[in-house]
């Protein structure tokens, strides 16, 4: 039998090789875990930096792996299950390749933390009392983008939710949604469940974020609670401070999304010039890049022309189209281009009809001139009181304010009866009374076909007019009634109260109204009936019995008196508003955009501008995490020597 010399391999080791970098990336976060946000110590620290120098220890692991072992020599009957082996012995080269290996992974991951819990990280934590975090979610339009998947609303929730997860047994959490109104979901609660529960229940908005009156609501908190943390999760897309506030608290913002990658329609309005409705459709490029895209035309979802766009970055494009087919009512313009937010890819516009136009009598009760502007066949006329008057959000062609005057004057034809004493428009200096001789002006058309003899009142203002305004009727050089441009708008003064006068009685009044109605109320060129907000106002037609409000999805539904004050417009698309009267049915068309400049700018913008006051440290301790380390070490070194006792 011949003798032959080998040498024996004490295989003890298995590695994973670099194709299997997940298993590194476990590792990694395992040894490094992300810092928790929390009050003021929302940053991991280590109370021992200089102890990361022991990680030299994990290359030199590494090292003795590569190098050959030293072999032992055997006497052997046969070489032929040594093949293999001689093959390295006949290698000239010390070093070896790294092979798969158990035992290595374990000793680097003990390594790794033995590392870790030597440097101590802890993170500092209020002492004295429990923490109280402040969630502010953003809810508005823009937090629909997809450059997050599944979307930034989607994203800030799951932020919102982990924090949740990390309330300690005396902590507490408050969630705020931040949208046009801001509300508060639920106040310090400790109960993870519930928080997660009105997490998922929470919708986007179709409005915009008002970032003030949440810090007016953190402020008022702050008054009885000095422990909380402000979180802020947000694309940046929110409105200017009118006033600054400043909290005396930390304050973290997260801000969500990473692209601006958008092409929206911001405007689409209709204009008609005689029997031509002339159609606008402006579109904005908020990105950094060349965007191509299809701009449709449509009406009733009939396609009425395409055309291609290309816009370069920030750029502006306006669309015009010269005219529409007759009978169009709602038009509707689509882009094809896929972005990351979709809402603003549409726009309806109501069409202008050649009809009458809507006037408001505010008015505690005036019936004179409720029945001459009800003879004009120009007008449907509406009324509400004083009182209700601000409360108002639709848009009329022509105002009467009798009496009563508001703060700012809409942006329309106005007729003023009697102003108040005082008033923020006219100077008024006394009265006159017992008006029996009323002079007009000659050759005036506002007065063709007016008689004023015999026209009498009990008592008038004495009105400064405005520059510009002209006198119609005047006793002793004193206006009764003039008309003018004020601020932009025609305005009919009238400065005595109908009921203090036989004025209604005479049968030139009636004329007279609709001489001024014809004058204020020249062909329409505004664009009416888009709605602004989640909420619409409007007042029903005297002795409307029922409403029928169709939306963008075909439903209806019907309301019967008393009448709510608002309708709720949440979806957007056209909304058909029917009124029901007397066997009449009177419908008319508005419409709900998602586009606008401030929700289509996606770019995540930052809002480190709110102001924080210096906050009195009080008494601070360091949560440490060495301990939880040092455990687990230990319990990766029990697992490599069992590993290594079995041979694996």
């Amino acid at each position: 039998m011949k003798e032959y010399v080998i040498s024996v391999i004490n295989v003890t080791s298995v590695i994973c090789s670099s194709a299997h970098q997940n298993r590194w990336k476990i590792l990694y976060y395992a040894a490094f875990p992300a810092p928790v946000f929390w009050g003021e110590g929302d940053s991991l620290q280590l109370f021992n930096p200089l102890a990361m120098g022991f990680a030299v220890i994990i290359p030199l692991i590494i090292l003795l792996y590569l190098l050959k072992p030293r072999r032992q020599e055997m006497m052997v009957s046969s070489t032929y299950l040594w093949e293999q082996v001689q093959k390295d012995i006949e290698a000239s080269n010390p070093w070896q390749r790294l092979k798969k290996n158990l035992l290595l992974l374990l000793q680097l991951l003990a390594a790794v933390l033995l590392v870790m819990a030597l440097t101590r990280p802890y993170v500092p934590v209020a002492q004295d009392s429990a923490r109280h975090l402040v969630v502010v979610l953003d809810c508005s339009a823009s937090m629909a983008a997809n450059d997050v998947s599944p979307s930034r609303f989607d994203e800030a929730r799951g932020i919102a939710g982990k924090m949740a997860n990390q309330l300690g047994p005396g902590d507490c959490m408050t969630l705020i949604t931040m949208e046009e109104k801001p509300g508060i979901l639920v106040t310090a609660s400790r109960d993870r469940a519930e928080i997660k529960r009105l997490l998922q229940e929470t919708s986007l908005s179709s409005g915009s974020a008002d970032l003030e009156p949440v810090l007016a609501i953190v402020s008022a908190m702050l008054k009885n609670d000095n422990n909380i943390s402000l979180l802020i999760l947000t694309d940046g897309g929110v409105k200017p401070l009118e006033n600054q506030i400043k909290l005396s608290c930390p304050v973290k913002v997260e801000l969500i999304g990473k692209s601006s990658d958008n092409l929206a329609i911001t405007t689409l309005a209709t204009r008609r010039q005689g029997s031509q409705v002339i159609t606008l459709a402006r579109v904005q490029n908020f990105s950094k890049q060349v965007i191509k895209s299809d701009i449709e035309l449509r009406a009733q979802e009939m396609l009425i022309d395409v055309r291609s766009l290309v816009t370069k970055p920030g750029e502006v494009r306006d669309i015009i189209w010269e005219d529409l087919p007759p009978g169009v009512e709602v038009i509707e313009a689509r882009l094809s281009v896929e972005d990351i937010y979709s809402p603003d890819n549409q726009a309806w516009a109501v069409v202008q009809v050649a009809g009458k136009n809507r006037a408001l009598l505010v008015t505690p009760g005036n019936i004179f001139m409720e029945k001459a502007l009800n003879l004009s066949e120009a007008l449907d006329l509406y009324r509400t009181s004083p009182e209700n008057y601000l409360q108002q959000s639709e848009y009329y062609d022509l105002y009467v304010f009798d009496g009563w005057l508001p703060q700012q004057l809409p942006p329309a034809s106005v007729i003023v009866l009697n102003p108040p004493v005082p008033n923020p428009f006219f100077a008024i200096s006394g009265t006159s009374k017992n008006i029996a001789s009323i002079t007009a002006s000659a050759d005036e058309p506002l007065l063709r076909y007016v008689d004023v003899t015999g026209w009498q009142m009990a008592d008038t203002n004495n009105i400064t007019l405005p520059v510009g305004f002209k006198s119609l009727l005047n006793y002793e050089h004193k206006p009764l009634l003039a008309v003018g441009e004020y601020q932009g708008q025609r305005m009919a003064l009238f400065s005595f109260d109908l009921h203090h006068s036989n004025i209604p009685l005479q049968t030139g009044f009636p004329i007279l109204i609709n001489n001024l109605a014809t004058w204020l109320l020249p062909e329409r060129q505004d664009n009416v009936g888009v709605i602004s907000g989640d909420e619409y106002r409007f007042t029903p037609v005297a002795g409307s019995q029922e409403i029928i409000v169709q939306g963008p999805d075909g439903k209806k539904e019907n309301y019967r008196t008393p009448f709510p004050s608002v309708f709720s417009i949440t979806k957007p698309g056209p909304y058909r508003f029917t009124q029901v009267y007397d066997d009449t049915e009177r419908s008319f068309c508005v419409v709900k955009n998602n586009g606008n400049l401030l929700e289509s700018d996606l770019k995540p913008q930052n809002i480190s501008w709110i102001k924080t006051k210096q906050k009195q440290s009080g008494t601070m301790s360091n949560r440490e995490f060495w301990p939880y380390l040092a455990a687990i070490c230990l319990f990766i070194l029990l697992l490599e020597w069992e590993v290594y006792r079995r041979g694996y």
